[in-house]
């Protein structure tokens, strides 16, 4: 095996524990959600554990990151600077979900509405935890099955689509039904989060196209 073709499967195989970490935070954001929209008083300890958990996630996907660049900083100069780009951008995923929750905690809906917001907010996380999942298939398909790579990134840019319609949706209702000006911001901010999220996954989608042409 050529050290160009070693040295692109090692890489890959770093992405794919990578993918896996960014995926495992996103659903915990996920079970987060759902656990503090069924009562947040009530379930503050399990919710401090799950946030210690993603924490925990995401000081490993650093610590990856970091053995990556280390020891794949010559990656340039076997024409596999892309790579290592690739996980810089699957890196700047990692932060939305903390920063998410961590708005989740100052966010208390009342009145006839917040079921409403509560279903809005299910939609929308339910469709980014989609979108990871297709980037970890994706990831994995860089090694396995490069032909798939392409649908998966078109899947992406689709899921990307409607999760951009379904946040429009989602500022629309607010500003229509929701007086509180602190906590219509509050959410607004929340879901910024999870749009731009959406928008950093898209971004490994249009990386991994072009490393389809290498």
């Amino acid at each position: 095996m050529s050290s160009n073709r070693k040295i692109k499967e090692e890489i890959i195989s770093l992405l794919i524990d990578h993918v896996r970490i960014i995926y495992s935070i996103i659903s915990d954001m996920g079970v987060y959600y759902t656990t503090w929209a069924e009562d947040f008083e009530a379930n503050k300890k399990s919710l401090e554990k799950k946030k210690s958990k993603m924490q925990l996630s995401e000081e490993e996907g650093d610590e990856l990151k970091i053995r990556l660049i280390q020891n794949f900083s010559e990656a340039e100069a076997f024409n596999l600077g892309d790579y290592v780009a690739l996980v810089l951008k699957m890196d700047n995923v990692i932060d939305y979900p903390l920063e998410f929750v961590d708005m989740l905690t100052k966010i208390r809906l009342t009145g006839k509405s917040a079921n409403k917001i509560k279903k809005k907010y299910h939609k929308l996380i339910n469709q980014i935890m989609e979108m990871a999942g297709i980037l970890k298939l994706a990831i994995k398909n860089l090694r396995d099955n490069q032909d798939k790579v392409f649908d998966n990134t078109t899947t992406i840019h689709e899921l990307e689509s409607e999760i951009d319609k379904t946040y429009r949706q989602f500022l629309e209702f607010l500003y229509s039904n929701v007086e509180d000006i602190r906590i219509l911001l509050r959410i607004r901010d929340s879901i910024v989060l999870l749009e731009q999220l959406a928008d950093r996954i898209h971004d490994i989608a249009d990386v991994m196209r072009v490393l389809l042409y290498q």
